[in-house]
Parts: C-alpha cells; structure tokens; sequence
C-alpha cells in the first residue's frame, strides 16, 4: 500500500501525541526543614567582611579598609519537630572574632565574649524562618542575634519544586557593614533548583539577586547577592552554602560632624558547613 505524504504526517502527529501522553513529568521534591528529634547538629561558621571608604569628589584620598573574620562553631540540638515548625537548641561552643582595625581591640573582645557559650532556643518555620528565639533564661532575644546564631537563610520554597524551577524569598542581610544593625536593606533573592544527587539524598540549589533599600532609613544602598546551597532533602537541612554579599552605599554622617558623605563598599564571604553527629 502506498501512502501518501499526508498519511505520514498524521502518522507522525498520533506518534507524537502519544509520546507526549505517556511521557513521565518531572518529578517534584518538597525541600523543607525537616531535623529527626534528639538528633546533633555541627556547625561552622566562617565570614569574612571587607569594608572599604572614600570620600566623593576626593580621588587623591586613600580609601580607608577594614577587614573582620568570624570563626563559630555551634551545636544544634533537635528538641521538637513538628509538621509546621522544629524546636532547636543552638549552643556557641567557641567563636573567634579579628579585625585590622587596630583601634577595635576593646569592640572585638567584647563581642567574642558575648558570643562564647550563649544559648539561644530557636523555632524555626518549615522554610527555615526564625519564628521565635528565647535565651538560656526563656527571655526573648533580638531577631539579629537569632539569625547570627542560624546563620541559616530562610531557602526553601514553600511548595514542592522541580529541577529547574526557581522561587524567590527576602532574607536579611550578614551581619557587619556600614550600616551596622538590621533595618538598613535587605537582600531579595531567588533560588534555583540546580540538581538531584542520583540515588542520593542532596540536593543542589544556586542562588542570585539583590540588595534592596527599605523605605524608611532614606540611605542610597545597592548591591548583589550570589550562593550555592548543598541541602539534605532526608533531614531537611542546608548541610554545606557559599554566599557572598556586595553592597555599596552612600552614608551623611549628621551635619554637626561638619563631614561630607562618605561611599562604602563592603563584601561579605560567608561559608557554612554542617556536620550530623548523633
């Protein structure tokens, strides 16, 4: 039998009609804080925080530098998980704190001190979101001390994902910089399912985005924010992360100061590692 030029095509479009029916979608994962309860949790903490400045309109003044480097080593104690929070307690074994300031001395020992042995029990949303922080005494701690102690972004997404997919949250920044305590911008980020580890239970996740003003401090911010997350979808834990912050701002020192403004650049490498020890 002869077929002619048409009956190939409508062949081809039934086969292809039926590929696409039969053809498996892409399989979906939930990434989400998901801890085993009385479980150990070892993590390490190192950042770095370069801070240069300069005066606008004063190219022949040097830019002033500082550099600060964090070291914290932590216990994370798994005390309650439940479908729509975990309770931690987050213990700072030991912490290490310098800077090239050589005027900082008194600053850095009494913010290592603060640091070392503090207690903090945490609760934390399925998407890693500090929802609560307590102290060793039940009174509540500032939400900047919290997120220095999780150093955990809130990543994950709040449905289930596919490689591929992207999502996108708003997180604080790293604590250093200009311009000091939180308040003064945030990062809006998104996130990037990279990979699946085959037969395994990591997943890859990248990251990019900016940093954005908020509306009330009236400072001129901008900047980038760039990472890579390793995350155990078993656990539900970020287990590995590489983020670097960049921001530049321009900050008025009050006019009784008699200053003009003065531009920052400061650059934030942070490397997070989590070891599970039971």
């Amino acid at each position: 039998m002869i077929r002619t030029g048409s009956d190939v095509m409508r062949a081809g479009v039934v086969v292809a009609l039926m590929l696409m029916t039969f053809a498996p979608a892409r399989a979906q994962v939930m990434l989400g804080l998901r801890p085993r309860v009385g479980d150990t949790l070892h993590t390490r903490l190192e950042q770095q925080t370069d801070v240069s400045a300069t005066l606008p309109g004063n190219a022949a003044a040097p830019a002033r530098s500082v550099t600060t480097t964090l070291t914290v080593s932590s216990r994370t104690i798994v005390r309650a998980s439940q479908g729509t929070h975990t309770t931690v307690l987050t213990i700072v074994d030991s912490a290490s704190l310098t800077s090239s300031d050589a005027h900082a001395g008194k600053l850095i020992a009494d913010a290592q001190r603060s640091l070392e042995g503090q207690q903090l029990v945490l609760q934390l949303g399925v998407d890693g979101t500090v929802e609560s922080a307590r102290n060793a005494n039940g009174a509540a701690v500032s939400r900047d001390a919290a997120d220095a102690m999780t150093a955990m972004p809130a990543l994950f997404p709040r449905k289930a994902v596919s490689v591929g997919e992207q999502w996108t949250r708003e997180m604080p920044l790293p604590a250093g910089g200009p311009f000091g305590a939180r308040g003064a911008a945030h990062a809006r980020a998104t996130f990037r399912l990279d990979s699946l580890q085959r037969a395994g239970p990591l997943a890859f996740v990248s990251m990019h985005g900016d940093i954005v003003p908020d509306s009330t401090t009236g400072m001129q911010i901008s900047g980038t924010i760039t990472g890579a997350m390793q995350i155990d979808r078993v656990r539900g834990w970020m287990t590995d992360s590489r983020v670097v912050v960049l921001v530049k701002s321009l900050v008025a020192p009050p006019a009784a100061v008699g200053l003009g403004p003065m531009r920052f650049t400061t650059r934030v490498t942070q490397r997070l590692r989590t070891m599970d020890k039971r």
